[in-house]
C-alpha cells in the first residue's frame, strides 16, 4: 500500500456579506474572473462545471509562475464546496478547495490549497508568507466584487 504524504497547506478565510448562493455564482462564473480576480483568467470556459471538468487558466501573479495552467474539477457541491486540482504530477501538484459556510445571511469563505510532490515543501515554504497574503487578497477581491453589486 502506498503511503499518503500530506504537503504544505495555504489557507485564507474571508467573511463575505452575501449568502452562499451569491458567492457560489461568482466563484463558479469562471468567464467573469477577469473582472475581479487579481491574477487568474480562465480561458475556453465550459458551460457545465462538474467532477471531471477540465479548466484552463492564465496566471499572472507578477512572479516566475506566469503561464497557462490546467485544472480538473474533483468535487462540485453547490453552493458549499468546489475542489480542483492541477500541476505537474509527482513534482508539484495543488489541490485547491473553496468552502462556503452560511453565517446569518453571510458567508464564511475558506480558500485552501494543499500541495504535494517532490518540489512542494521547498517551493511553498520558501514563499509561504507571500502566498498567504495573496490568497487573502483573492478572498477580499471576491468580497469587493459581491459588495459592488455584481
Amino acid at each position: 500500500m502506498r503511503k499518503v504524504q500530506h504537503g504544505p497547506v495555504i489557507t485564507a478565510v474571508t467573511d463575505i456579506a452575501s449568502p452562499p448562493e451569491e458567492v457560489w455564482r461568482e466563484l463558479t462564473d469562471f468567464a467573469g474572473y477577469a473582472q475581479w480576480h487579481p491574477v487568474l483568467r480562465f480561458v475556453d470556459v465550459p458551460t457545465e462545471i462538474r467532477p471531471g471538468t477540465r479548466l484552463r487558466a492564465q496566471v499572472s501573479p507578477g512572479t516566475e509562475n506566469v503561464g497557462e495552467y490546467a485544472f480538473t474539477v474533483l468535487r462540485c457541491e453547490a453552493p458549499q464546496l468546489l475542489v480542483r486540482e492541477g500541476g505537474v504530477p509527482d513534482v508539484l501538484m495543488g489541490r485547491h478547495s473553496f468552502i462556503l459556510e452560511p453565517r446569518a445571511g453571510e458567508t464564511r469563505f475558506t480558500e485552501s490549497e494543499e500541495f504535494s510532490g517532490t518540489a512542494a515543501v521547498a517551493t511553498v515554504e520558501s514563499a509561504r508568507s507571500q502566498m498567504e497574503e495573496d490568497y487573502a487578497s483573492y478572498g477580499r477581491a471576491l468580497r469587493e466584487r459581491l459588495a459592488s453589486g455584481h
